[in-house]
């Protein structure tokens, strides 16, 4: 790891305090070693500083207003010719007197590379969800033995660090993971150190202190899944696949009668119009969930081996089984055929949205596209599974037992 700024930050009353900047490639990495001038951008309030490297490598000091408005820290390394060969960022911080530290994991740009900590002990068939502050792992079975994991672990994406939360009640393969607007995860079945699928409903509190806290909000073996999606579809309201779907409301479990079975792929969404709705692919179609309205049939052509995720403007994109991908607009049930979205087949894709690209992986390579336009950018011939968001616009994902990150290239 290497020390590279400190950032005071310098409010209208005349108080400061400093946010120290440092850092970290991939293990061995020597990426930095090409780079001879940094350039790093405060969003907010927006400020360009650089500094060329020096006999003892980098150092940089510099002074921003803190004008208590989130903005994120975005750093681009550029080799002897001026060409950009190294970048990171930060998540969104508020710009306040803070005394702070921020680690900014630094890759090519529009690369896949190993992140800078691993899982101990290794796992793999993780279930992962999206953090305000990173990301959360839980379960999983280790990859020789094959025993199922009671771990929870936390990704901080402001440090790049794991921390252990508290463990599972028991060790759960598969579970069913979704995170609320609290960063309360909600855990769904999954199978059991005994190969048996079970049918307890969690909720874990990652702000109890110190390490977490866990509540059972059911455990009805009539509900026994496994390996299924949870559906965010508002704050604190979930849509759960499998047979019967599941509706949890406020902590309260309850099954739509009115759907047999609902297949695992979905994504959810508040839509424009403020209504909570979710876009399921599955053997039925497409099939939209609107509250208040229960589920609706847009497509009756089979879509079972297809992915499914919220674009930025709120639409819904569902891709693979088939070179084509659908738009749908969840609000109308409008659908849009993008011909040729996928270059090859690719069934059951692994899939993930930021704010700026969406990853469509297929077999070992990734697909990475502008999440406005849908144009390919570019094919990164890495891939993995659980693909998980991350708050600075990364992608955590897991190339067998091996955490890895998708690093996109600076914002213009």
């Amino acid at each position: 790891m290497r020390h590279l700024a400190l950032v005071a930050l310098t409010a209208c009353q005349g108080t400061s305090s400093t946010v120290n900047l440092d850092l970290v490639t991939a293990p061995g990495s020597t990426l930095l070693d090409g780079v001879q001038r940094l350039r790093l951008t405060v969003t907010e309030p927006r400020a360009v500083f650089e500094t060329e490297r020096g006999a003892g490598g980098f150092d940089l000091a510099f002074d921003v207003e803190a004008t208590g408005l989130p903005g994120a820290l975005i750093l681009e390394g550029l080799d002897d010719n001026g060409a950009l060969i190294a970048t990171g960022a930060s998540p969104p911080f508020p710009l306040t007197p803070i005394e702070a530290r921020i680690v900014l994991y630094v890759a090519a740009p529009m690369s896949i590379e190993p992140a800078p900590v691993t899982l101990e002990p290794a796992r793999e068939l993780v279930s992962t969800g999206t953090l305000s502050y990173g990301a959360i792992l839980a379960g999983g079975r280790h990859p020789t033995t094959q025993a199922a994991s009671d771990r929870m672990t936390i990704y901080n994406a402001y440090v790049h660090t794991l921390t252990e939360g508290a463990p599972l009640p028991a060790p759960r393969v598969g579970v069913g993971l979704a995170v609320d607007a609290l960063d309360r995860a909600i855990l769904v079945g999954g199978t059991g150190p005994d190969n048996a699928v079970t049918a307890t409903v969690w909720r874990f509190d990652t702000r109890v202190s110190p390490a977490g806290g866990y509540a059972e909000l059911a455990d009805d073996p009539a509900l026994a899944r496994t390996g299924e999606r949870v559906v965010r579809i508002g704050d604190d309201r979930f849509l759960v696949t499998g047979s019967p779907a599941l509706d949890i409301n406020l902590g309260v479990v309850s099954t739509r009668s009115e759907r047999a079975l609902l297949n695992s792929s979905g994504t959810g969404l508040v839509g424009t119009d403020g209504v909570p709705v979710a876009v399921f692919a599955n053997a039925s179609g497409i099939v939209r969930f609107r509250d208040g309205e229960g589920f609706t049939t847009l497509s009756p052509t089979p879509r079972p081996d297809a992915g499914t995720v919220t674009l930025p403007d709120r639409t819904v994109l569902v891709v693979g089984a088939g070179l084509d991908a659908t738009r749908v607009d969840p609000a109308s049930g409008e659908l849009t055929t993008i011909a040729g979205f996928l270059p090859i087949s690719c069934p059951s894709p692994e899939t993930a949205v930021t704010s700026r690209h969406v990853l469509v992986g297929c077999g070992t390579q990734t697909y990475v596209y502008d999440a406005d336009s849908l144009a390919l950018l570019t094919v990164i011939a890495k891939s993995g599974v659980s693909m998980t968001p991350l708050p600075n616009d990364q992608v955590l994902m897991m190339l067998g037992a091996e955490l890895s990150l998708f690093t996109p290239s600076p914002p213009e």
